[in-house]
């Protein structure tokens, strides 16, 4: 017993010794679940290096330069391959943004459509061993969130003219402007962010969630050689994927759509019967 006892103080001796001190960043591989990469300590829960999910940023970029490219290269008649595909896809955001702002809205395509494409390649990036999502950080979703925010205000300003812009803010009751104003103000400041959050947790919560379960698997691999774990959760990103590249390409045109609507809903209101934009008879691009 005294022989036991006498081993197992040294053992935990010994492990002290190799722990690394405090605050060291370069201590053994391994030791609190950490890992080293580039010359940065990583723990589980921790954001990922912000360089790398850039490099993933710029990669999904060039992946839609890419496929633009090939698929506008040399167009048919007859459309084929890539360019039929691009336009399949094309014709489908055109038909999901007048479906949501109403006719004119296919002006907003370009924006709209590189917002879901990037966010949902982006979001499958996190579905690829050794990848990342660049929608995984922070930095990344408030700068989209900042982009709709600046080209919403420039539609409102520019569909309504800068005095009407800021006359919505008011609310429809002069006496109340004074306390209608700072509210509005503030909860159209702070679009951009609840935008970015919202996209930052789903992701990163998803892609924490399957190095867990990725980790567990492998804690018990001589137990069971063969249990993905984490392949659930992989084939919900799938859908998870798809779903917040929708919800936020859907919140970027419910958002133009106030901005370029609000300043006509008294002009035109009773004159257009069964559809829920205004002066859509005047606007001359019903098909």
């Amino acid at each position: 017993m005294p022989q036991q006892l006498q081993r197992i103080q040294l053992a935990q001796a010994q492990d002290h010794a190799e722990a690394p001190p405090p605050g060291d960043a370069h201590g053994t591989p391994g030791t609190h679940a950490a890992q080293e990469h580039g010359g940065h300590h990583y723990k589980l829960g921790d954001i990922p290096d912000p360089a790398v999910l850039a490099f993933n940023g710029v990669l999904v970029a060039l992946l839609m330069v890419l496929f633009g490219w090939r698929a506008t290269r040399q167009l048919q008649k007859i459309p084929r391959g890539l360019q039929s595909f691009g336009e399949f896809i094309t014709e489908a955001m055109i038909n999901f943004t007048r479906g949501i702002i109403g006719p004119g809205g296919e002006r907003y395509v370009p924006l709209v459509g590189t917002l879901f494409f990037f966010i949902l390649i982006g979001n499958l990036f996190g579905q690829i061993p050794y990848l990342m999502s660049p929608t995984a950080n922070l930095s990344t979703t408030l700068a989209l969130g900042i982009i709709v925010f600046l080209y919403v205000q420039y539609v409102g300003i520019r569909s309504n003219g800068l005095r009407a812009y800021l006359k919505h803010f008011m609310g429809p009751m002069p006496a109340l402007s004074p306390l209608l104003f700072p509210v509005e103000v503030i909860s159209e400041l702070v679009k951009p962010f609840t935008l970015a959050m919202r996209l930052f947790g789903n992701i990163f919560g998803e892609d924490t969630v399957i190095i867990v379960l990725a980790a567990l698997a492998v804690s018990i691999l001589p137990k069971a050689p063969i249990l993905p774990l984490q392949f659930p959760i992989l084939v919900l990103g799938l859908l998870t994927s798809f779903v917040q590249a929708l919800v936020f390409s859907l919140l970027t045109c419910i958002y133009l759509s106030l901005q370029s609507h609000h300043d006509s809903d008294h002009e035109t209101h009773g004159r257009v019967h069964g559809h829920g934009h205004p002066g859509i008879e005047e606007s001359g691009l019903v098909p």
